[in-house]
């Protein structure tokens, strides 16, 4: 890699997302222009609260800017609200990052009014003009996304690709409500689609099944929480964060394992993070009473990729690149050199 990589990330600011953007600022090849906030597991305003935290815990001395965003998704949907602002807190804690707010950094009124004026779609749009050379990296439901294409049909070109932690091909979910969609996805199906549909910048996913499948596996590779033991202040604030997830977990005796930080290793490196990977179209399911939220894949664009004339099937959408496997151990020795630099001089 010749260069910075140029990061902008949008993100619900839990601990998953934490320990993952806390990987993009402690990288020596990275440069963040700027983190947008929505809602998620948490509002997006207490998703903004947790970014400037974090920033404290991973000693960023220039503070990144910070814009938040949207506050539901598109479509307002009771069911769905409600799963988001409660179901989430028994792995998260109800401020996302364990409950410990006194602990370090300990918790700042000045963290709920730290970002910009400009709303996140608005800088969005502005900062992918500004840094063409920059990679978009979601991290939560699509709205700020989405918003965006329909505020400026110019940003569906800008940012030089797109790579999203969201969505499943083989309909793996993990939400209760509906069983067959993964949940950034679920909380904004209708962004989703949107972006799925109308972006033309190259996007690359990581699905849920990137993380799940291999999962069980994965524990037996990696030690995914030796980088808590390492004394240093991210290791810290990283072992708050994760706290109330690692309990819930080991009540299954499983890790808090890689997820979103899949995706942004995939953003910063993805010679190297990526071991397979299949180019799929897709579109969202808007309307099932199970599979609200699940991308659906067009299969037979694999099975009968000559036969489109004959069949008149449509193959218009772009093909979306999927992370089916990834480098458990590259990602992991990212984290923990990334949790070694915040070691005090």
């Amino acid at each position: 890699m010749t260069g910075k990589r140029k990061l902008i990330i949008d993100t619900d600011g839990v601990s998953d997302d934490i320990r993952a953007i806390s990987l993009a600022m402690q990288h020596p090849d990275v440069e963040i222009i700027a983190f947008t906030t929505t809602h998620g597991c948490v509002s997006a305003t207490q998703a903004a609260a947790n970014v400037a935290r974090a920033q404290r815990a991973n000693g960023i001395e220039e503070r990144i800017p910070i814009y938040k965003g949207a506050a539901t998704q598109l479509i307002k949907n009771h069911e769905v609200t409600t799963e988001l602002a409660s179901d989430e807190s028994f792995f998260f804690g109800r401020d996302g990052l364990g409950d410990q707010p006194k602990a370090f950094p300990e918790v700042l009124e000045s963290d709920f009014s730290c970002w910009e004026s400009e709303h996140a779609a608005q800088a969005l749009i502005r900062l992918t003009k500004e840094h063409p050379d920059a990679t978009l990296v979601a991290l939560g439901p699509l709205t700020n996304l989405a918003l965006a294409l329909k505020l400026d049909d110019g940003f569906k070109t800008q940012p030089s690709r797109v790579v999203i932690m969201g969505g499943n091909y083989y309909g793996m979910g993990n939400v209760n409500s509906q069983l067959s969609a993964e949940f950034n996805f679920h909380g904004d199906p209708e962004a989703a689609s949107i972006v799925l549909s109308e972006m033309e910048s190259p996007i690359t996913m990581v699905p849920w099944e990137a993380f799940i499948l291999d999962g069980k596996k994965h524990e037996k590779e990696v030690d995914f929480h030796a980088h808590l033991s390492f004394g240093t202040p991210l290791a810290d604030f990283l072992t708050t964060a994760t706290s109330v997830g690692r309990k819930e977990l080991a009540k299954a005796d499983r890790q808090y394992a890689y997820c979103d930080e899949i995706a942004v290793s995939t953003a910063i490196i993805p010679e190297k993070v990526i071991k397979e990977s299949m180019k799929l179209r897709v579109s969202v399911e808007l309307a099932g009473k199970y599979t609200r939220g699940q991308v659906m894949v067009d299969w037979t664009d694999q099975l009968w990729a000559h036969d489109d004339n004959e069949r008149g099937v449509d193959r218009t959408r772009r093909p979306i690149t999927f992370v089916t496997a990834y480098d458990v151990h590259y990602v992991d020795g990212m984290v923990r050199e990334a949790v070694l630099k915040t070691a005090k001089k």
